[in-house]
């Protein structure tokens, strides 16, 4: 009977450990998961301003596809 009690402490204590070890996985995965979200969010705004002063007037662009159907042709 004793080892039955023993085997059962042991498969306890595993499921127990695992059960901890799934938590912290999570945890660490959450954190992660919120860091990516703020430097893709950082990323995001920088672009944003970038593409907004360096985009084209729409005269340009039309004398740009102006051109290329000239060349074209």
């Amino acid at each position: 009977m004793s080892d039955f009690f023993l085997i059962q402490l042991l498969l306890l204590t595993m499921v127990i450990l695992t059960l901890l070890n799934g938590i912290l996985f999570f945890k660490k995965l959450i954190k992660l998961q919120q860091e990516t979200n703020e430097l893709l969010s950082k990323i995001l705004s920088k672009n944003e301003n970038v593409k907004k002063s360096n985009a084209m007037s729409t005269e340009d662009l039309e004398k740009l596809k102006h051109e290329y159907l000239k060349n074209i042709k």
